[in-house]
């Protein structure tokens, strides 16, 4: 009896095996396993026996056909995987259906980065269809009762339920909202295998893209263009095109929080180098980050495109395919070479697709560079910024240069154990906040080997430079030390901890011939505007002002915070509060400054998801 019901049930058995095996195996042909093997495992067995469940509702002689469907289909998402990793060192994605035009330009390379080994995906396959052609007559035909194949069909998928979400929960555990933004979509599958990070990208992608997308009408087109228009009307002329022909160099500093500069802690400065490069550079003394879901890669998008982070995740995973009118785009018109550095792996935060759509010649990643000295998480910054000079020597000029830090990325951890005596950070030492100034510190005498390098290899007189920092460095559960370093409590107000949420800002000009200090209120969606404006750039879709010509600041963040230069709206206490006197005000008085934030966040929005910057072009050039 027993062996007869295992001979009915063997096909969903044997798929089982191979499936698992498979996903299992395409692990360790992309090298994403490590000593946390448990819930990869579990993730796997999870997945394949979701599926399996779907066919055990029928009867053998009808589903063995559809296993050898789902085996092939599975196979094929594997097969894709292993090849796009080749040559884009990333997993596929949903989204990535909506860049199908990017894929031309790698259409004659595909097949070659085919390896023969690679077909072994689907040998049971045609095995197992020849032993089907041969057999179906073989196999059982009777329609077992309703309600012992329900039975079977719960129990496969309530197993497989358990496994997957269980696989899925400890990954979120570990790395809190990776599921949502889809940051590393490789450490994902790492941790919960391949069939299981489909699904979670299929889920996010038809949640945030399909569901919420809805129509958006004519009319509302015609409100964001009356808006844009409106705001190009402000636009001033002073220091127009003051830049054209010079190198633009722009330094992204990880985790670079505003307090760092000019501070002293058992007094030694933490950045003297920074200190003393604002001293001849134009400072923004009150620029916040805007970054969202997208943390540094919400950051980047700020920068080159002065539009606002979406509403949930990120735009580098959602809408790496749309059309932007971006800086690096925009210079390239104005026949400049344009170049992104980020010594981490290419396909973190989707960046190779990202950067192909807004404008890149070229993206110098970990695989562009000499690992030759780690510090935190990777290359470290010292050695980061010596390779980069050295390329940007050998690039046509004038160019554009992106650079993303990393070494004093959170959690500030010294593994190598350099920076235990690189400053005495006094009752710090050891907690969160000492760990930071010392990452801190580490990148500012980085950042001083930068600027002698430029100047050494004559690059630094003929280029404008701009330093910024990305996002927060503490995180908000960390704010008590945060208020001692900066106000000596721990009890801090909401308005304390928003003023902390300041970056550090700054951009220097040949021969110094713009410096001095921006006192009024800004964001990092200012920059582009700013720096159109002296490159002589039409950079219309932007929504950040150009800070040489407008004196009236006005930030808006994700979460519906605004920030003025006197007043700010705290949307996680819900209060206007008076930024000097840190008195509540009525709220009701500021109903102007409320819809002006709403329009932004909701026309950055629409620009985004319904790709709308070719529409108002076409309509504005016809």
């Amino acid at each position: 009896m027993a062996r007869k019901v295992l001979f009915k049930e063997f096909d969903i058995l044997l798929f089982i095996l191979i499936v698992f095996s498979k996903l299992v195996i395409f692990n360790y042909v992309l090298k994403l396993v490590d000593l946390q093997k448990l819930y990869l495992i579990i993730g796997c067995f999870g997945s394949t026996l979701i599926i399996a469940s779907i066919f055990s509702f029928i009867r053998q002689n009808k589903r063995v056909k559809g296993l050898i469907i789902a085996d092939f289909i599975i196979s094929l998402i594997l097969l894709t995987d292993v090849v796009y990793n080749r040559y884009f060192c990333d997993v596929t994605s949903v989204a990535l259906i909506k860049q199908a035009r990017l894929a031309a330009e790698v259409k004659d390379s595909v097949t070659s980065l085919i390896k023969f080994n690679d077909l072994l995906f689907f040998v049971d396959i045609v095995l197992f269809t020849i032993l089907y052609i041969r057999n179906k007559d073989k196999l059982d035909n009777k329609k077992p009762r309703i309600t012992l194949r329900a039975l079977k069909f719960i129990s496969i998928l309530s197993l497989g339920l358990i496994f997957s979400i269980t696989s899925v929960k400890a990954l979120e555990k570990e790395q809190p909202g990776i599921t949502k933004t889809m940051y590393d979509k490789k450490y994902i599958v790492k941790r919960v295998g391949s069939v299981n990070f489909h699904a979670v990208d299929f889920y996010r992608y038809i949640t945030s893209n399909v569901l919420k997308k809805g129509h958006i009408s004519q009319q509302e087109i015609d409100e964001i263009n009356k808006w844009i228009d409106e705001k190009n009307l402000s636009k001033g002329i002073k220091y127009y095109g003051s830049m054209k022909g010079k190198n633009l160099i722009v330094v992204q500093l990880e985790a670079f929080q505003g307090f760092l500069l000019n501070k002293k802690i058992g007094g030694q400065e933490i950045t003297p180098n920074l200190n003393n490069l604002a001293k001849e550079s134009l400072v923004f003394d009150n620029c916040f980050y805007q970054t969202a879901f997208g943390g540094t890669s919400d950051a980047e998008f700020l920068m080159n495109n002065s539009l606002l982070p979406i509403r949930e995740g990120s735009v580098y995973y959602q809408y790496a395919g749309n059309h932007y009118e971006a800086l690096p785009k925009k210079l390239k018109e104005k026949g400049y070479f344009t170049a992104v550095m980020h010594a981490n792996r290419p396909g973190f935060w989707n960046r190779v697709n990202m950067y192909n759509s807004l404008g890149f010649d070229r993206y110098e990643n970990e695989n562009n560079f000499n690992i030759d000295d780690i510090q935190g998480l990777g290359l470290s910054d010292k050695s980061f910024f010596k390779q980069a000079v050295l390329k940007m020597k050998e690039y046509d000029k004038p160019f554009y240069t992106f650079l993303i830090s990393l070494s004093s990325h959170y959690p500030y951890r010294d593994s190598q154990n350099k920076l235990s005596n690189i400053i005495n950070t006094g009752e710090f030492e050891g907690t969160i906040i000492g760990d930071y100034i010392k990452s801190a510190k580490y990148t500012d005498e980085a950042v001083g080997q930068f600027v002698d390098m430029l100047k050494k290899e004559g690059l630094w007189e003929n280029s404008v430079v701009v330093f910024y920092g990305d996002h927060y460095a503490i995180p908000y559960d960390k704010k008590d030390i945060m208020g001692k370093l900066l106000y000596g409590r721990e009890d801090i107000s909401a308005l304390e901890w928003q003023e902390a949420q300041k970056i550090v800002a700054m951009i220097h000009f040949p021969k110094q011939e713009i410096k001095g200090h921006i006192k009024e209120v800004t964001g990092q969606f200012d920059f582009y505007p700013t720096i159109a404006n002296l490159f002589g750039i039409d950079a219309k879709y932007t929504f950040g002002r150009d800070v040489l010509n407008t004196n009236k600041g006005f930030v808006v963040l994700r979460n519906g915070t605004w920030i003025t230069d006197d007043v700010a709206y705290l949307n996680f206490v819900d209060k206007v509060i008076d930024r000097k006197t840190g008195k509540e005000l009525n709220k009701d008085k500021y109903v102007d400054n409320f819809e002006r934030a709403y329009r932004m966040l909701k026309f950055s929005d629409s620009l985004i998801e319904y790709d709308l910057i070719p529409k108002l072009k076409n309509k504005a050039e016809n």
